[in-house]
């Protein structure tokens, strides 16, 4: 199974709409990916025990469920979802793909 870690940079004057995330971007891709998308979690980061600010403000798990399903989605829907982001944050993210090992 492979899944995806998509990382927004939490820096001064970021700002990320987590109602907007939940309620309409990830709609969209569960939309558009279907069955491409076994699972997607949301998580906001927190301070560290010691007060500093926490590296990324957003980090979003999307596990996908049918490779074949999410590799045709993502060639045709890709640019619509990259359209959506300045509707909820002002950065970009870093994007990781990653073989789920356990």
């Amino acid at each position: 199974m492979r899944c995806i870690t998509v990382l927004y940079p939490n820096k001064p004057g970021i700002k990320f709409d987590f109602d907007y995330y939940k309620q309409r971007h990830a709609t969209l891709i569960h939309r558009l990916y279907g069955k491409g998308i076994a699972k997607l979690e949301l998580r906001r980061g927190l301070n560290a025990p010691d007060g500093s600010p926490p590296a990324h403000i957003a980090v979003i798990s999307i596990w996908i469920g049918s490779q074949e399903v999410f590799d045709a989605a993502q060639a045709k829907h890709a640019p619509e979802l990259i359209a959506d982001v300045p509707n909820f944050t002002n950065t970009m993210p870093a994007i990781q793909i990653d073989e789920v090992v356990e």
